[in-house]
């Protein structure tokens, strides 16, 4: 049997923190709401964004100078300090330390990120020219906060045919720039945050060897009004136009009822699944590493599956949700923390845009 184990992980985050008493300092919000309907206390975002709320929270008009960072940008910059490949290189170069081996040696890098750099090329590009390779093919992909599992599940399928025997997978994301942080954007602001993980995969074969042992994978495209953006989309003509921005349509929406409802019932059908493809029960997972999107979603689905709290690892309370980066960026801290045990059955579960979700089984 062939197929790919995780021989080193390795995670970014930006240096900026983001406690709830500033966004209370910037919308009407605070540190218990937040709290508890989330379970975040702080999180991580670039320092444009961290330099922007600063400025907010000072701000005697702070509709005025929302307005105005859309009209002229911050102090009158528009690029970056901080790209999201960025957070992805740190990442890499750390799993890539982990696992003993340089850029040269991989086959193939698969990186999910819902909101790139560009428009295109995609992250998985930009990443592979940061270290500096220049003929390993790369695949982009955009499930959201499922993404890191739908990566997982595409590099394992490609070392298990033959095709290639080492891949970089890669979840990153540079989110907050994408969020208005007022009562109108409060739904959202208060949880996304920004990050990447990232794991370097190798084939192993034998009997039943370790690795990767099973991905079950879902889309339901026929609510995707409940979590989305325009953004630059062709769902407009032409698809930046300053009518759009006027228009509120470059802003992320998202039903948060309808979201909460919609994962904790996927991710219970998932695991469930997962499960009986391997005819295993619940106490038979050593760990879970659930995608962290609110506490309140993970603690509904521990409760209604009888999963023991103290079997998942969570970190949502010091990053937020950092969509596809989340699993990879527990998946790492756990291996650091020593929660992985040899031989170990871990189960990661995600849910995102599209609505996307999957389970991935895997023998550590």
């Amino acid at each position: 049997m062939r197929r790919a184990r995780i021989i080193g992980t390795g995670m970014a985050v930006p240096g900026c923190v983001v406690d709830n008493d500033l966004l209370a300092r910037c919308l009407t919000t605070s540190d218990e709401w937040i709290t508890q309907r989330t379970g975040i206390k702080e999180r991580r975002v670039s320092p444009d964004t961290y330099r922007m709320l600063l400025r907010l929270a000072d701000a005697p008009d702070k509709e005025g100078f929302i307005r105005e960072l859309y009209d002229q940008g911050l102090d009158g910059k528009i690029d970056s300090t901080l790209m999201v490949a960025d957070l992805a290189l740190e990442a890499s170069r750390q799993a890539l330390k982990n696992a003993g081996l340089a850029p040269e040696d991989l086959d193939l890098i698969v990186d999910a990120t819902t909101f790139g750099d560009y428009a295109y090329p995609g992250t998985a590009a930009v990443l592979a020219a940061k270290l500096g390779l220049t003929t390993t093919p790369t695949i982009a992909m955009n499930q959201g906060c499922a993404g890191s599992v739908y990566a997982l599940a595409t590099a394992d399928q490609f070392i298990r045919s033959g095709m290639y025997s080492r891949a970089l997978v890669v979840g990153a994301e540079l989110l907050s720039p994408f969020f208005e942080f007022s009562d109108r954007g409060r739904d959202m602001c208060v949880l996304f945050a920004d990050g990447a993980g990232a794991a370097v995969l190798e084939a192993v074969e034998g009997v039943d060897p370790p690795g990767l042992i099973s991905h079950h994978l879902h889309t339901d495209g026929s609510i995707l009004d409940k979590l989305y953006g325009e953004m630059f989309g062709t769902s407009t003509f032409p698809p930046a136009s300053k009518k759009k921005i006027d228009d509120d349509r470059v802003r992320p929406r998202m039903n948060g009822r309808v979201v909460f409802v919609q994962a904790v019932r996927r991710f219970k059908e998932v695991i469930v699944e997962c499960l009986k493809a391997n005819g295993l029960k619940i106490d038979d997972i050593d760990l879970f590493l659930f995608h962290q999107a609110n506490m309140r979603i993970i603690e509904a689905i521990a409760d209604q599956l009888s999963i023991p709290l103290e079997k998942s690892f969570n970190n949502i309370a010091k990053y937020g949700n950092t969509s596809a980066a989340s699993v990879p960026i527990c998946l790492h801290e756990a291996v650091e923390a020593g929660r992985l045990r040899r031989g170990g059955l871990v189960m990661m579960v995600a849910f995102g845009t599209g609505f996307s979700w999957g389970a991935t089984l895997m023998r550590w």
